[in-house]
């Protein structure tokens, strides 16, 4: 791949990271080296492994992928890199080295300017690993781990701005809780179909004093693109999901049972609660929701001690009905977490409410009415 772009070359080209706008070939730059990892993995002629990572200089950041790299070249160093060249993957320019590539180290400082994109949380791109971010910080939850031998230190937050929420995860870097900050260096990735942001030391955290606008907390459905949390949305329940209803789980996993006792605990006992489905309509598009006991108990009277009466199971029919009678083509207001499936976006609730007739006014609001 290298040999054939370079047979097209008639002189270097040195670039700085900003001026590197499209593909080129045979380029020089001089750079810093922030990280540099390795992977391995298995290709058609067996296995081999490639070096990827960040370079910067004082103008950006871009990642790069290195076919081929000298043993001798360390992370935090400074080079003067010729013989590279870029090219697009998934819709992102990376800097990629091969076995023409040349380093030289430089024995200088080189001050990197660090640029990630700025995002609202509704907007975020998995295309971009790393982004800036803004929103309160709450829900401080720590944990102790071990790492080449020594104890560290992790915080779980949850960063809402505007009305979408994420969780968040700070590597040994303590945040204030209630607090209004800008994150500038979070790593966005997405984990069982939900998106979440990390931080470590390297990233730049600054607190702010902003006027936050008083806004509704509804969004419109046909706002909603990626897998966000702290989601209220308003509309109408379409239908009910056929397997909505009386559902049994396993006391010892909490695994749903489809048969009799569970593969994994064949001696637990059963424990049953309730499941539901459907589609909401907005106005402006619809989803499928889903929910469990803690979204839908509530709402239809439905409890722990009815569902758990060893004395009086629980009957299928009867919670089928009482599902039905709360969701099927009323007016809801739904909480909950968007999440990413083989079947597109759905919505995870995890509060409903009815919207009463004295409140459908709210509704008509909402959706643009009078």
């Amino acid at each position: 791949m290298g040999k054939a772009y370079y047979g097209f070359m008639e002189s270097a080209k040195r670039l700085k990271v900003a001026e590197i706008v499209g593909e080129a070939t045979d380029i020089a730059m001089k750079v810093k080296l922030l990280s540099i990892s390795v992977r391995e993995v298995q290709g058609s002629k067996g296995p081999f492994s490639y070096h990827y990572g960040l370079l910067g200089d004082e103008t950006g950041v871009i990642p790069f992928t290195a076919w081929s790299v000298p043993a001798t070249v360390r992370e935090k160093d400074v080079y003067e890199i010729s013989k590279c060249y870029t090219k697009s993957y998934r819709d992102k320019l990376r800097v990629y080295f091969d076995a023409h590539t040349e380093f030289k180290l430089l024995n200088e400082p080189l001050e990197v300017k660090r640029v990630y994109k700025f995002y609202n949380l509704k907007d975020l791109n998995i295309k971009d690993k790393f982004v800036t971010v803004e929103g309160v910080i709450s829900g401080e939850m720590k944990k102790e781990y071990e790492k080449d031998g020594q104890k560290k230190e992790l915080y779980n937050y949850t960063l809402s701005e505007g009305r979408a929420s994420i969780p968040l995860t700070s590597f040994g870097k303590k945040l204030e809780n209630n607090k209004y900050v800008r994150i500038q260096g979070a790593r966005l990735d997405e984990f069982n179909g939900y998106y979440r942001l990390n931080i470590s030391d390297k990233a730049e955290v600054e607190y702010i004093s902003v006027d936050l606008p008083e806004e509704s907390p509804i969004s419109f459905l046909s706002d909603l693109k990626v897998p966000i949390g702290g989601i209220t949305v308003t509309g109408f329940a379409l239908n009910l999901g056929e397997k909505s209803g009386l559902i049994a789980r396993c006391s010892e996993c909490n695994q749903k049972i489809d048969d009799i006792r569970c593969s994994d605990h064949p001696e637990a006992p059963l424990k049953y609660d309730i499941f539901a489905y459907f589609t909401l309509d907005d106005g402006t598009d619809y989803i499928q929701v889903s929910g469990g006991f803690d979204a839908f108990g509530p709402i239809c009277g439905i409890t722990q001690e009815y569902l758990q009466n060893k004395t009086r199971p629980p009957l299928k029919k009867e919670v089928k009905e009482k599902l039905s009678k709360v969701i099927l083509h009323n007016s809801l207001r739904i909480k909950g977490n968007l999440k990413n499936s083989t079947m597109g976006m759905g919505l995870r609730a995890t509060e409903v409410k009815l919207i009463e007739k004295t409140d459908l006014g709210e509704l008509a609001q909402i959706n643009g009415g009078e």
